[in-house]
């Protein structure tokens, strides 16, 4: 391609990450709160060119819910069709380090989205060369949306791909040594959805932190979206009751703040209200942080099983003598016969249909002692019967989708 044309090289920009952003920016390094509506940004001197060697790094942040369109027309030098001295990047996820921009050069526009609230910019040039670059910023209402991936153990179960689940979270007691007590899911920018009997015991909700945004508890901030949020309320089910049976096994926690959307973080989908789709035979995913084995060691990575839903008069069978199966209640099966199976301290995780967004199915309430047979049996708290008390004590918050 001739050095008149634009070039676009996508892919991670290494050079960025193995240099600090002060040796770069100093002394040009901004961040603009955007407002709804136009915008836009200018290369040092436009029209005419940034000086050479010069370098200057923008953040640009919308309001909640909303995201940045951007069009941009550059005019850089390049080689040969390669961007060798002056390089101007484009993060569509707000990344200072730029480590999933496009890089951009010669002459020539384009157009972007910023994939939730912000988006970075920034251009490096050598000592002998430069160029000039325009760009306008247009902030619009960020459209509904639940349930992604960034790839759209439990019992036997496998390590679940890093990030494969981003509405899930990881409950932690301050006031203890485990990594994780229980789990829990997102559904909306202040609430996370759990069991009633995890939050039981808790005496004040600042005791519970959120853990999202990694599948690893032992080095969370592995993970470039690794988050913590403190828990201001707890909100059981006013009708919870485990004796003589379980019923009722759901709770919502609130964050004392916003939970930032990101690729790796963010909210599952609710059934919708009144859906007659009770996920008999059909295949979900359970994960969890538990333990590999009834008593045994917790997982330091998030672990998935893929389990089939039982009709609940066969679970009622498997549970005869043991609890009584309500309506509230949906059940998961091993029909493989591999013993996979939710174990402890994966109480309170999700239980997740894809298609292929991430629904909300079922909230992992109890079991017998951890895969003990080879075709194991658990019960989770069906969520189609809670969709209207999960939306009243959210006030609505949540992203609302079809099937």
């Amino acid at each position: 391609m001739s050095s008149n044309y634009l070039i676009t090289l996508c892919g991670l920009v290494v050079l960025l990450v193995q240099l600090t952003a002060s040796a770069y920016f100093a002394g040009c390094d901004n961040t603009y709160q955007l407002q709804p509506g136009l915008s836009y940004v200018e290369s040092p001197y436009y029209p005419n060119n940034y000086p050479a060697g010069t370098s200057c790094r923008y953040k640009f942040v919308a309001p909640l819910d909303y995201y940045i369109k951007i069009q941009c027309n550059v005019n850089l030098p390049s080689t040969n069709g390669q961007c060798s001295t002056d390089n101007f990047y484009l993060d569509n996820e707000g990344d200072l380090l730029m480590r999933g921009s496009e890089n951009f050069c010669g002459t020539g526009s384009f157009s972007r989205e910023s994939l939730f609230t912000e988006l970075v910019l920034a251009y490096i040039s050598d000592s002998y060369s430069s160029g000039n670059f325009k760009c306008t910023l247009d902030v619009q209402p960020q459209p509904c949306s639940c349930g992604w991936s960034i790839n759209m153990r439990i019992a036997n179960g496998q390590q679940a791909s890093i990030n494969e689940f981003p509405s899930m979270v990881a409950l932690k007691n301050r006031q203890s040594n485990q990594p994780s007590f229980c789990g829990g899911v997102i559904v909306s920018h202040r609430h996370i959805v759990s069991a009633a009997h995890c939050v039981l015991q808790i005496a004040q909700p600042s005791d519970v932190i959120a853990i999202v945004g990694t599948n690893n508890l032992q080095n969370p901030s592995s993970s470039r979206y690794y988050a913590q949020y403190n828990i201001m309320q707890i909100l059981r089910h006013e009708q919870y009751q485990n004796d003589p049976e379980v019923v009722n096994d759901i709770a919502v926690l609130i964050t004392s703040t916003t939970i930032k959307w990101t690729r790796g973080s963010g909210p599952v989908c609710l059934p919708p209200t009144g859906t007659t789709n009770d996920f008999t035979y059909s295949n979900v995913d359970v994960i969890g942080w538990g333990t590999l084995f009834f008593a045994g060691p917790t997982s330091a990575t998030l672990q998935k099983i893929t389990l089939m839903v039982v009709d609940n008069q066969v679970c009622q069978t498997e549970y005869n003598g043991i609890a009584t199966i309500n309506s509230g209640q949906i059940c998961t099966y091993d029909v493989s016969g591999n013993a996979r199976d939710s174990c402890q301290y994966d109480s309170g995780g999700p239980v997740i249909f894809k298609q292929p967004r991430h629904y909300l199915a079922g909230v992992i309430s109890f079991g017998k002692d951890c895969a003990a047979g080879s075709y194991p049996m658990g019960v989770n708290t069906r969520i189609t019967s809670y969709v209207p008390w999960i939306r009243n004590k959210i006030g609505n918050s949540n992203c609302v989708v079809s099937m």
